[in-house]
């Protein structure tokens, strides 16, 4: 595992080395100019088209409207159909005629029904820019708070912020009008409550994970390797008050028809999977291979990946560089990944940042940003049609091994 370890390391170190740009005003006028782009691009394909589609043609919100047929029909006390994938179809196409042509299996636990019956007194595009608006506000909260806590100096402020808003998978996440913005809070308020010494609530924290479970491998590995049991209390007693909720508000039966329709979930996790040129982790290179060849390699870059996370975990580096590693783990083992859940690599992007220059590692941090800098282009552009993946795995597998090398050398300091 150490051999294939270095081997990884000697791969990525090239992606470290890529050049431009010269200074980082040059980078944040670029960013800002991204970042205009960018959201000129999102508000015409938000707001513009007649009805509840596009002017391009796909619906607005294309997976809101998943979330808000689900949370109807928790607020109706409608529970069959949330786990009948035609009797969903008919609810969603009920509510959404636009939507017809669209169908959503239910892979999600019921919490995420129970989460959105508040939005059923909307209509379609009203809820829509209803939770668009609780995204913006918890996002910005976030990043805010976040680079606030961990900058000795506010110099570099305005390319930081500037790049939190034009980061391409937080406006993915408002056009698609996805979930991901509730695991990045549960990751943010995990880390506020590890900052201050009580992990009983960090587990609570990221108890949250539980609606997006494919996030909680790198977590449940921590735990159980390290003996972080008091976080694993925690996180049991989340999951179970998600579940005493649900329980009150769906009823029993809800719980029997998710665990039955996980089989088929993970029958047809290939079918699931989104166009290639939107998946950004390690399984969308491993899917090039046959599955006789794919699924046990993948299985070995987790294990390398996990066991630097573990080491990194045990090790002396600040808590903010370990919970960044962790999360950026998170996101390349991740079997199931879009580019909005991509929203939650804000947090360890704005620790690392923070950490390298406020310890002077000039040349660090001019790599650090030059990586930074092609993944935002690679996160968008569309190289798996040319290449067979995405280019922003190559780079944030080489992010990776470049923060564990950081964290590695890293003395104990103050949180």
């Amino acid at each position: 595992m150490i051999a294939l370890g270095e081997r990884v390391r000697a791969l990525a170190t090239p992606v470290m080395g890529l050049r431009w740009p010269r200074s980082r005003r040059n980078a944040t006028v670029h960013v800002i100019l991204f970042g205009i782009f960018g959201w000129i691009t999102a508000a015409t394909v938000y707001f513009a088209g007649a009805g509840d589609r596009t002017i391009v043609g796909p619906l607005k919100g294309a997976d809101f409207v998943h979330f808000y047929t689900l949370g109807h029909l928790a607020a109706s006390g409608r529970i069959a159909p949330i786990y009948d994938m035609k009797a969903l179809h008919e609810a969603q196409v009920d509510l959404v005629p636009a939507s017809e042509s669209t169908l959503y299996p239910t892979v999600y636990p019921p919490q995420a029904a129970m989460i959105f019956a508040p939005f059923s007194g909307w209509s379609y595009r009203s809820a829509l820019l209803l939770w668009s608006m609780v995204t913006l506000a918890l996002y910005a909260v976030i990043v805010w708070s976040t680079w606030r806590r961990v900058a000795v100096h506010r110099a570099d402020s305005t390319l930081v912020l500037a790049a939190a808003a034009a980061f391409p998978p937080f406006f993915s996440l408002i056009l698609y009008g996805q979930i991901s913005i509730v695991i990045l809070a549960a990751f943010w308020l995990g880390w506020l409550a590890l900052e201050r010494g009580r992990p009983y609530l960090a587990g609570a924290a990221f108890g949250i994970v539980a609606i997006k479970p494919q996030f909680g491998l790198p977590l449940a590995v921590i735990v159980l390797a390290c003996g972080e049991w008091r976080m694993l209390v925690g996180a049991v007693g989340s999951v179970t008050a998600q579940a005493a909720a649900v329980w009150l508000m769906l009823g029993s039966a809800v719980f029997t028809s998710f665990a039955a329709s996980v089989p088929f979930t993970l029958r047809h996790a290939d079918w699931l999977q989104s166009k290639p040129y939107m998946s950004h982790s390690i399984r969308t290179v491993t899917r090039l291979l046959p599955n006789w060849a794919g699924l046990p390699l993948w299985a070995a870059l987790v294990a390398v990946v996990l066991w630097y996370t573990v080491k990194i975990w045990k090790g002396p580096a600040p808590l903010r560089l370990r919970l960044g590693v962790l999360i950026l783990a998170s996101v390349l083992v991740n079997p199931h990944l879009i580019v909005y859940d991509l929203v939650l690599l804000v947090l360890p992007l704005i620790w690392f940042a923070g950490y390298l220059l406020e310890r002077g590692r000039e040349a660090q941090a001019a790599a650090f940003g030059r990586t930074v800098y092609w993944l935002f282009p690679a996160l968008i552009v569309p190289t798996a049609p040319i290449i067979g993946i995405q280019v922003s795995v190559l780079l944030m597998t080489g992010l990776l091994v470049f923060m564990v090398r950081v964290a590695s050398d890293s003395p104990v300091l103050a949180r």
